[in-house]
């Protein structure tokens, strides 16, 4: 009895990022917060494994649409401290499955970038979402490899040139300032939350920091505030008493929110309550407002959702394995 043996197919990250444009990413994870929203996802609790010395996280997200021809596994890691080793901060891979028989269809070794990429994405989708009619400026909280991120995709979304970088080291923030001029962005640094939030009324923070980096005291009424680095226990970013300011509160999944979210310690601490909120999905989808009024203040806190590594990864692996035409290049507003 002889049976046939197929090379299991393993795409790297240079062919993964040629498969995929920014338009297309961003559809994808548009669609799949409004999935998740719906129901239409399949997906247990994520994994956190958890690394103080040296300080990192590994996340395993895992699930399936209803609907969907294939099944995803991610593993996505960070450690904080390997920049200073000239070591990526970043890395990871993906595992696609066949949602009907179980066969390994492929394993995307991305490094960490369609984590990196659909995050990116989901904060731009989310600052549109709440942003107010005029944006002044984006503010970004952190200089790290997300924030780069947040700075390339946030801005574009939300029609603006001009960005600031708040940094927990100066020259760190003054590097990634060079960068994103490097892009076309009219980039600054400043020194202090209360001259980040002066300047700006959308804001993105993506740190990850286990304490407070943005009091309830800098922000101005009309700010919509994208938080990110809440995203495994123990982090922290926003003080809890902003949720008790804030106007309208998205988040991208309730009980993660509700567990280790940002949202979670304003509940806890009773400045909010559990029922405050509204699906970032459902705002995407029209069936709920992301603001109301020009000085709302607005938050949405995003843990990251199975839902998006789904659709990123099924849409790379549909690029590479011809399912779906290769993307075109003229429809991306920026490279990956």
């Amino acid at each position: 009895m002889s049976s046939v043996q197929t090379k299991l197919p393993v795409f790297d990250l240079d062919q993964i990022r040629a498969s995929l444009v920014r338009d297309d990413i961003l559809a994808a994870v548009r669609e799949a917060f409004v999935r998740h929203a719906r129901g239409e996802v399949v997906s247990p609790v994520p994994g956190q494994l958890l690394f103080n010395d040296p300080p990192g996280d590994c996340h395993i997200k895992y699930g399936r649409f209803h609907d969907g021809p294939t099944f995803v596994v991610k593993i996505a890691m960070g450690f904080y401290e390997n920049a200073a080793l000239g070591l990526p901060v970043n890395n990871g891979l993906v595992a696609v499955f066949d949602a009907r028989t179980g066969a390994t269809l492929a394993i995307l070794q991305d490094a960490g970038w369609l984590t990196s990429w659909r995050t990116a994405a989901a904060g731009a989708l989310a600052a549109v979402a709440g942003a107010p009619a005029v944006v002044t400026s984006l503010g970004i909280v952190g200089a790290g490899h997300q924030a780069e991120n947040q700075a390339r995709w946030v801005a574009p979304a939300l029609g603006t040139q001009r960005v600031a970088i708040l940094g927990r080291y100066r020259d760190k923030a003054d590097r990634l300032v060079g960068k994103l001029r490097g892009t076309g962005l009219d980039a600054m640094a400043v020194d202090t939350v209360e001259e980040l939030f002066g300047a700006c009324n959308v804001v993105v923070t993506c740190t990850p920091s286990s304490t407070v980096v943005v009091p309830a005291s800098v922000v101005r009424p009309g700010t919509h505030i994208v938080g990110l680095g809440a995203d495994s226990p123990g982090k922290q970013e926003l003080d809890p008493a902003l949720f008790s300011k804030a106007d309208v509160i998205m988040t991208d999944d309730h009980d993660q929110c509700v567990d280790h979210g940002d949202f979670s310690h304003a509940v806890r601490l009773g400045l909010a309550k559990s029922d405050t909120d509204v699906s970032l999905g459902a705002v995407l989808a029209g069936l709920q407002v992301g603001r109301r009024r020009d000085d709302d203040i607005t938050i949405a806190d995003l843990t990251g959702i199975a839902a998006q590594d789904i659709a990123i990864a099924t849409l790379a692996w549909e690029r590479l394995s011809g399912r779906i035409g290769a993307s075109d290049p003229t429809r991306s507003t920026g490279k990956l």
